[in-house]
């Protein structure tokens, strides 16, 4: 499972650091990914990332991040593969640890 906004991250990170024909590469295997769950990001979901944002206010939490902390809250999601330890945030245990 990961995000719509995840995979535009993702993305982007390809193709400003790796190149075009990276990202394109890394757009070709999120599609090919057939029990992959993509979650959105609907206005109210936009409303309820706002709401984590202002909750986590000083820790340099970004957009994307606080919009992955909603999904784990919303879905009880407890163990969360990331890089980032913002996930931890909300009480999600984040492999692999550090």
């Amino acid at each position: 499972m990961t995000s719509v906004l995840v995979i535009s991250e993702t993305y982007s990170w390809f193709l400003h650091r790796m190149g075009e024909e990276q990202a394109r590469t890394y757009r070709q295997l999120v599609g090919n990914l057939k029990d992959l769950k993509i979650l959105d990001a609907t206005v109210a979901h936009h409303a309820d990332v706002i709401k984590v944002l202002e909750r986590f206010r000083g820790t340099k939490l970004t957009y994307v991040d606080a919009s992955s902390l909603v999904h784990l809250e919303q879905k009880k999601i407890s163990v969360v593969w990331s890089t980032d330890h913002h996930l931890g945030l909300s009480g999600a245990e984040v492999l692999p640890r550090s």
